[in-house]
């Protein structure tokens, strides 16, 4: 029988790009293993559990700055929610949906197809009166849809803390080091008019906690506009992979961040 590995080997990033002490990275490599296993017991916990049990769930979901979210509910504008690749997030979402934005539509962008039980774990989500979809842009006429749907009312997620080679690479650093991001929400923000909010969740076996970053909005064209976003963007993502670094399931891509040609 294999052994069970006892971390994913992430120590080097913790260490070279965290500069964080050998013995910190080890800990935390072994984290990411556990968090990892947590993660994958929620999503299925999500299949067993009454849907009076997930709408209790929701409700636990802690969120750290409310009065952003209720500014954004009472606004006129488009939303878009800019969260990073941490926690489990299908309860956080819900709870946004049903306590500050009822009746609307969520679409949860994404580059490539769900899996089937992400695509099962929402739909027990919907069954507490929210309305969540996932759409995968990478198909041209669904990016259009998102786009329309956005204008109209639905709320759109839009992941902020993708590679360059997820397409609309921009040079910037991240951790200190030389780094190409995808700034795919800057021409899609303007697209719609709306306000971008970035958010971070991150899970424990206490629950899940939903924090909110500033919001801001695109509103001119250009690379001035656009080294203005990805310092905000940037500052987002970092901020809240520090405060869980074992938690950033995008370590796992972390070579891609590399622009060509810098050491990696």
């Amino acid at each position: 029988m294999a052994k069970r590995p006892v971390g994913f080997g992430y120590n080097r990033y913790f260490r070279d790009v965290l500069r964080l002490s050998h013995a910190e990275a080890q800990r935390l490599d072994r984290e990411s293993i556990y968090h990892d296993d947590l993660l994958s017991l929620e999503w299925l916990a999500m299949l067993l559990r009454s849907t009076e049990q997930v709408s209790q769930d929701a409700s636990c979901v802690d969120i750290v700055d409310p009065n952003l979210l209720a500014q954004l509910s009472q606004s006129q504008k488009s939303v878009v929610l800019a969260p990073v690749h941490t926690g489990f997030f299908a309860l956080a979402f819900a709870r946004i949906m049903r306590d500050y934005f009822p009746g609307r539509r969520m679409l949860i962008l994404r580059a490539s197809d769900d899996s089937e039980i992400e695509t099962r774990v929402i739909k027990r989500i919907c069954e507490i009166g929210v309305d969540i979809r996932f759409l995968n842009i990478a198909h041209k006429n669904n990016y259009i849809d998102a786009a329309r749907y956005g204008r109209e009312g639905a709320i759109i997620v839009f992941f902020i803390d993708l590679p360059g080679t997820f397409g609309g690479a921009y040079d910037t650093e991240l951790f200190g080091a030389p780094a190409q991001l995808a700034l795919g929400v800057v021409s899609f923000a303007r697209m719609i008019e709306a306000t971008v909010a970035p958010l971070a969740i991150h899970s424990s076996l206490d629950g899940d906690t939903l924090s909110l970053g500033q919001p801001f909005e695109c509103v001119d064209v250009g690379e001035r506009e656009k080294a203005r976003v990805c310092a905000i963007l940037r500052r987002h993502i970092e901020r809240s992979v520090l405060a869980a670094p074992d938690q950033w399931i995008m370590w796992s891509r972390f070579s891609e961040y590399v622009p060509p040609g810098a050491a990696a």
